[in-house]
C-alpha cells in the first residue's frame, strides 16, 4: 500500500491571531519582493517554493473546452481519483465557504465546483477550469507547489507569491501515480483568509491518503487482470523472459523469480536493458507492455572515468553503456578495483574514511552502487566481477 503524506506544518496555528500573523507574513513578503532574498521566518515549505520562483510573474495559461474535455477522460486513474476526491470532499465545501479544485499532470485546472460567491471571486484570478497553475504559471500555490514539492502544502495569505493571492488560504495535495510513482494530479481546497484553520490540512491529507490507496489497489487489479493475457504470450519454455509495463511492473514471467517491480536504469527502450541483480535483457515492445528476454551479452569491461565520476561497461558485442557516480562512489570502486579478492564492510571503510567506524554508510553506498551496476558488485566480500580500468 501507498505510505501515507507526509503532514507538513499548518499555515496557521489554533492559537494564532490571524490577523497578527497576517502582518507578519506582509512584511516577510514585502523584503523578498524588494530584495530578492528569502528572509528569516518563512515557513521551509514556502522559502523552498519562493526559491523556484520564475523572474516575473506569466499568469495562467488557457486552454480550450475541448482540450479539458480530452484531459477529464484520458487516463482512467485519474478519472477514478477526481469522482472520489468529489465525492468525499464537495459536501463539506459549502459548509466551509472553500471550494474545490483538481488539476492533472501538467497543472491544468480540470474541475472547479463550491459556493458560487467563492467561485466568483476565484474566476477573477483565473482560477477557472482549463487554466494552467503551475508555479511557473503563478508563483506559489497550493496546486503547484504541491506538486513541485510531492508533498501536501497549506499556503496563507502573503505565503503566496503574487499579491492578487493574498486574500486567500489553499490546502492542496498531490496524487500519486500508482504505475510509475510519478505526480498523477492535485487537489486544493481553497477560500477566503477566515477559512483558514489546521484541520483543513488534515482533512485534505487523509483524503487523499485513501484516494491514493483506492489507486494502488486499482493498480493491482489491473496487474492481475492482464497477468493472465500476458502469461499466454510467453509460453511455458524457453529462456528466461519477463513481460512488464513503463514503470517496472511485472505481469508475467517465465523461468526467473523477480519481484513485483523492477528498477530497471535509464528506462525501457527497443533494446538492451540492465535490470540490477538479474543481468541484461532484450527489450521488445509489445503493445503498451514490454517483453524482455535474457540476453547472450555479457559483459567485458568496467572503466571509471573521473570527469564527469562514471563507470562505462563494455560488452562482448562491442556495445557500451555509462552510468554516472557520485564522487564517493568512484572512490570506492577504485578501491575495490585495486583490491580484486575483495574487501570487507570494516575494509571499505578504514579506506575511504580512514576510520573502520563508517561500515554502516559503506553498505548503504555500496547498495547504491548496486542498483546500478547490479551483478557487476558483489557482497562477503565486497569484489568487482570484472576487471576494471580508469580513465
Amino acid at each position: 500500500m501507498p505510505q501515507p503524506l507526509t503532514r507538513p506544518s499548518s499555515a496557521l496555528r489554533i492559537d494564532q491571531d490571524p490577523r497578527a500573523h497576517l502582518r507578519r507574513l506582509d512584511s516577510l513578503f514585502s523584503q523578498w519582493s524588494t530584495t530578492g532574498a528569502v528572509p528569516v521566518g518563512v515557513r521551509e515549505e514556502v522559502a523552498r517554493s519562493w526559491q523556484r520562483q520564475p523572474g516575473e510573474y506569466r499568469g495562467p495559461d488557457f486552454r480550450p473546452s475541448d482540450e479539458i474535455a480530452h484531459r477529464r477522460g484520458a487516463d482512467p486513474f485519474l478519472v477514478h481519483a477526481s469522482a472520489s476526491l468529489r465525492e468525499r470532499l464537495l459536501a463539506s465545501c459549502t459548509d466551509t465557504a472553500t471550494e474545490l479544485v483538481l488539476c492533472d499532470r501538467d497543472g491544468v485546472v480540470l474541475w472547479v465546483a463550491g459556493p458560487s460567491n467563492v467561485r466568483r471571486r476565484s474566476e477573477s484570478l483565473g482560477f477557472v477550469e482549463g487554466a494552467s497553475w503551475t508555479e511557473k504559471s503563478v508563483g506559489t500555490n497550493a496546486l503547484g507547489t504541491a506538486m513541485a514539492d510531492r508533498a501536501p502544502i497549506q499556503i496563507f495569505g502573503s505565503e503566496h507569491a503574487h499579491p492578487s493571492h493574498h486574500s486567500w488560504v489553499c490546502t492542496g495535495a498531490p496524487i500519486i501515480d500508482p504505475r510509475d510513482d510519478s505526480v498523477l494530479g492535485a487537489i486544493t481546497l481553497s477560500g477566503g483568509l477566515r477559512t483558514a484553520h489546521p484541520h483543513t490540512l488534515s482533512l485534505v491529507c487523509s483524503t487523499v491518503d485513501a484516494v491514493n490507496a483506492e489507486l494502488e489497489l486499482l493498480h493491482r487489479d489491473n496487474l492481475r487482470t492482464r497477468s493472465n493475457a500476458a502469461a499466454g504470450l510467453l509460453g511455458s519454455a524457453g529462456p528466461d523472459a519477463l513481460i512488464v509495463d513503463r514503470g517496472g511492473w511485472v505481469i508475467a514471467a517465465r523461468g526467473i523469480s523477480v519481484s513485483d517491480r523492477l528498477y530497471i536504469p535509464g528506462g525501457l527502450g527497443s533494446s538492451t536493458v540492465w535490470i540490477p541483480s538479474l543481468g541484461h535483457f532484450d527489450a521488445t515492445p509489445v503493445g503498451d507492455l514490454w517483453q524482455l528476454n535474457r540476453s547472450r551479452r555479457t559483459v567485458t569491461t568496467l572503466t571509471l572515468t573521473s570527469e564527469p565520476p562514471g563507470a562505462q561497461v563494455t560488452f562482448d558485442d562491442s556495445g557500451q553503456t555509462t552510468h554516472p557516480l557520485t564522487r564517493r562512489q568512484l572512490d570506492l570502486l577504485r578501491i575495490l578495483a585495486q583490491n580484486p579478492a575483495g574487501l570487507s564492510a570494516r575494509e571499505l571503510s578504514t579506506s575511504l574514511y580512514g576510520s573502520g567506524d563508517h561500515t554502516v554508510t559503506v553498505r548503504a553506498e555500496v547498495s547504491r552502487i548496486r542498483r546500478t551496476l547490479g551483478p557487476l558488485l558483489v557482497p562477503r566480500p565486497y569484489r568487482l566481477t570484472v576487471a576494471a580500468t580508469f580513465s
